[in-house]
């Protein structure tokens, strides 16, 4: 959870240019997602920032996120962890330090997947 204040000052630092009115339903709002329901792009007062970028401005885990405005603050609600490509080689590695092998490690990150020889 940011303040609007704080918020603000975190896009400020990236882009001096934002004007941002709250009193606009529409001063934050998600423009585009990815087809895995990522944000792929969000509307910030003037601006239009790729989520990756706002995952980043804001220190978002993943860009997999929703958010809700009340009164002086706004709540992200973040699901999951990194940028929805692949396999994450850090999660990999500690699964592995868990004694997982690599097929459990492979279907952990694409669920779904049938590994055979060929």
């Amino acid at each position: 959870m940011l303040t609007k204040e704080e918020f603000i000052n975190k896009i400020k630092q990236k882009h001096s240019d934002l004007v941002i009115d709250f009193s606009n339903t529409d001063a934050i709002s998600i423009k585009e997602k990815t087809d895995s329901g990522r944000v792929k792009t969000l509307k910030v007062g003037n601006l239009e920032l790729a989520g990756v970028e706002v995952r980043s401005i804001l220190g978002l885990r993943s860009t997999n996120f929703e958010f809700t405005i009340d009164g002086d603050n706004i709540k992200f609600s973040v699901i999951g962890y990194g940028h929805g490509v692949g396999m994450s080689q850090t999660g990999a590695d500690a699964l592995a330090k868990q004694g997982k092998n690599y097929e459990e490690i492979i279907k952990h990150f694409y669920v779904g997947v049938e590994i055979v020889d060929m």
